[in-house]
């Protein structure tokens, strides 16, 4: 069984839906790991300068960015064609990535805007 031609518009409408659901979950766990080290009374996010917060953010926010992209553009390509007979994955697949997108560029300009590292 193959995975199917990228050519035909429903198999991208399947590929932007599922691509852009999975790109979900990343996107939590970048939350979480940068809400977990935020300090209220300072109001920064403070990690430190030999830690794994930096390495887990980072692919946190690019395991999530790259499925969105990726569906986003898939969404997009087959949205409104004709041939397409699920365009309600495409639409999904489109808004979702493209929302998962967007909040991943806000939250790493937040966590670039607020870190402060602590020397170990």
């Amino acid at each position: 069984m193959g995975l199917g031609s990228l050519r035909r518009y429903d198999v991208q409408a399947k590929y932007a839906c599922t691509l852009s659901l999975l790109s979900i979950a990343p996107f939590i766990c970048a939350v979480a790991v940068a809400y977990r080290n935020y300090d209220h009374d300072l109001g920064q996010i403070i990690y430190g300068s030999k830690g794994f917060l930096l390495p887990a953010f980072g692919g946190c926010v690019l395991l999530s960015m790259v499925p969105g992209a990726i569906g986003f553009v898939l969404g997009w390509s087959s949205a409104g064609q004709h041939r397409n007979d699920k365009p309600a994955r495409s639409w999904i697949g489109f808004f979702v990535g493209g929302a998962i997108l967007t909040f991943n560029l806000i939250l790493l300009i937040a966590f670039l805007m607020l870190r402060l590292e602590k020397p170990m």
